[in-house]
């Protein structure tokens, strides 16, 4: 893909995010980076079974970069069906190179800032669902 390709498609997702917005009952609120570095984000995540998620969203304010590319991350997370896992597993290079290494330049902070809060998200649901899982139940005494 050329470079103004590239760029086309981070305007398309910046006019028309995918997944914008507060979702109503997420089991995690992940905030992620700052205004002064060019973008912050707030990623919704709503946990399904074995390890899937039911639901993602994101609001956030910055630069195209930031939030396009964050538009475009949990697109393809939702669109392939990725597990947890898999989201933790995605390669930041890699996502740059589908960002548009050209286009993004010095700015991969920015590109990944979208999948480096939606792992944020996947970490703190599994933890926190470890956790629970872990907390013993009272003991009952027979009666």
């Amino acid at each position: 893909m050329s470079r103004q390709q590239q760029i086309a498609v981070l305007v398309e997702h910046y006019q028309n995010p995918r997944h914008r917005g507060v979702l109503e009952g997420a089991d995690v609120v992940m905030p992620g980076g700052s205004p002064e570095c060019g973008g912050s984000v707030v990623v919704y995540l709503k946990a399904g079974e074995e390890g899937r998620m039911d639901a993602l969203s994101f609001t956030g304010e910055g630069d195209i970069i930031s939030q396009a590319s964050t538009s475009m991350i949990l697109d393809q997370v939702t669109t392939d069906g990725l597990t947890m896992d898999e989201v933790l597993a995605l390669d930041y290079d890699a996502f740059v190179d589908r960002v548009g290494r050209e286009a993004v330049g010095s700015r991969t902070r920015n590109a990944t800032l979208g999948l480096s809060t939606l792992k944020s998200a996947v970490r703190k649901y599994q933890r926190d669902s470890l956790h629970a899982d872990s907390v013993a139940e009272p003991v009952r005494k027979a009666g």
